[in-house]
C-alpha cells in the first residue's frame, strides 16, 4: 500500500520545449526517458464507477503491466489530489490473459486512456518528486507532480503540497494552471471515455 500527493497542470502545446529547457535547468533534476501508458479501468458495468485500472506501460525498465486500485481519494480546491493506493506489477506478457480473465469473470470496461510523454525526477526540500510532462489523448499535455509515501504518519502533507507548487514556480508554471478536474471526469466531458 502507498500514498501520493499530487497535482497536474495544463500545458500549452507551444509551452512545451520552453518547459522541458526549464525542468532540466531545476538543481539536482534527473531526466529518466519518455514513457508511454495505457489505461483501462474496470468496472461491474460498461457505464459504472471504475473499480481498479489495469495499466500497460512501456518505461526505460521495459514493458509491464501495473494494476491500481485507489480506495480513497481527496482533491482540495487547490487541486492537489491526495489517494491511498493499492497496487502491483505483472510482466507485460500476461497482457492477453490479463484481459480475458477481467472480461471472463464478467466485469466490463468503463474508461480507456492513453499518455504518452517524458519522465523525471527531482528532490525539492526534502521530498522526492516523480515529474511527468504527458501528451492525455484527446486533452492535450499537462505537467502531473507526485510525491509517493509508505504511510502518512508523521508527514508534513503542508509541506509536501508546497514542495510541489514550488517546483510549478521553479520551472515558471503558474498555480492558475493547475487543473482540478481528473482526466476521466475530463474525457467523459468531451465524449472520449472509450477512445
Amino acid at each position: 500500500m502507498s500514498y501520493e500527493i499530487e497535482l497536474k497542470a495544463r500545458i500549452g502545446a507551444d509551452d512545451l520545449d520552453r518547459l522541458k529547457d526549464s525542468l532540466l535547468a531545476v538543481p539536482g533534476m534527473c531526466y529518466i526517458g519518455p514513457t508511454d501508458k495505457f489505461d483501462i479501468y474496470w468496472s461491474q458495468t460498461d457505464d459504472g464507477e471504475p473499480m481498479f485500472r489495469t495499466r500497460r506501460q512501456l518505461t526505460v525498465k521495459g514493458p509491464e503491466v501495473l494494476f491500481t486500485a485507489k480506495p480513497t481519494k481527496t482533491k482540495s480546491e487547490e487541486g492537489t489530489e491526495e489517494n491511498k493506493e493499492l497496487e502491483f506489477y505483472a510482466p507485460d506478457k500476461q497482457w492477453d490473459n490479463i484481459l480475458t480473465f477481467y472480461s471472463g469473470i464478467g466485469l466490463q470496461i468503463c474508461r480507456l486512456k492513453w499518455k504518452r510523454g517524458f519522465e523525471y525526477y527531482v528532490d525539492i526540500d526534502g521530498f522526492h518528486i516523480h515529474a511527468e510532462l504527458l501528451d492525455v489523448r484527446y486533452l492535450g499535455w499537462f505537467l502531473e507532480l507526485e510525491i509517493c509515501f509508505d504511510t502518512l504518519e508523521g508527514v508534513d502533507v503542508v509541506a509536501a503540497d508546497k514542495s510541489l507548487r514550488k517546483l510549478l514556480s521553479l520551472v515558471k508554471v503558474p498555480e492558475s494552471a493547475i487543473e482540478p478536474t481528473g482526466y476521466n471526469k475530463m474525457l467523459i466531458a468531451v465524449g472520449h471515455e472509450k477512445g
